[in-house]
C-alpha cells in the first residue's frame, strides 16, 4: 500500500525531465514520452483501473486452507521479534531503570502477585524462546537436508510444538 502511494505522489509531483542524465547517457535530443496523467487532475490506482475495466479481483490468500507449515513459519518469525524485543527491553531497562534488572525483580516481588498469575507470567515469557530454539534446530536439520518430505515436516512440527510448550511449562515451575 505504501508503494502504491509512493509510487502516485512520485508520478504527480516529479518531472522526470529534471533527472533525464541519470538514466540516458546524453541529457540533449532524447525523446521524453507524455506523462501518465497529464490529461486528467487525477491519476487512478490500480485498483481503480481494474474496477473501471470490470477486472476481477484476485482472491488471494483467502482460497487457501490454513496449513500447518505456514502457521509454524509466521509464528517462528512472530517468535524471533518478540526475542529481539526482550533483548531491547533488557538492555534499555538495564540503563535507564536506576536498580537495573535485579530492581526490577524485587519490584515485581514486592507486588504479591498470585502463584498461578506468576506461573503464567513466566510460561509466556518462557515459551517464545523455546518454541524459537526447537524450531531453530528443525530447520538446522532441514539445512542438512534431514526431514523434508510432507510427512515429517508436519511430524516435526507437532514435535517442536510439544516439545517447546513443555519445556516452556517445566521452566515457568522452576
Amino acid at each position: 500500500m505504501a508503494l502504491c502511494y509512493t509510487r502516485l505522489l512520485c508520478r504527480r509531483n516529479i518531472d522526470l525531465r529534471n533527472f533525464r542524465s541519470l538514466y540516458t547517457s546524453s541529457p540533449h535530443n532524447v525523446a521524453i514520452s507524455k506523462p501518465l496523467c497529464m490529461g486528467s487532475a487525477v491519476c487512478e490506482t490500480h485498483d481503480e483501473k481494474n474496477a473501471r475495466l470490470k477486472r476481477p479481483m484476485s482472491p488471494h490468500l483467502s482460497i487457501y486452507q490454513k496449513q500447518l507449515t505456514a502457521l509454524l513459519s509466521v509464528t517462528h518469525r512472530t517468535t524471533g521479534i518478540i526475542l529481539a524485543t526482550y533483548a531491547m527491553t533488557l538492555g534499555l531497562g538495564t540503563l535507564l531503570i536506576p536498580g537495573g534488572i535485579p530492581c526490577l525483580i524485587e519490584m515485581t516481588q514486592e507486588l504479591g502477585l498470585s502463584a498461578p498469575l506468576l506461573f503464567l507470567g513466566k510460561t509466556a515469557l518462557a515459551l517464545p524462546a523455546t518454541y524459537h530454539t526447537f524450531n531453530g534446530f528443525r530447520h538446522l536439520a532441514w539445512d542438512l537436508g534431514k526431514f523434508l518430505t510432507i510427512k515429517e515436516v508436519y511430524s516435526t512440527g507437532y514435535a517442536v510444538t510439544a516439545l517447546s510448550v513443555a519445556s516452556a511449562i517445566l521452566l515457568a515451575v522452576l
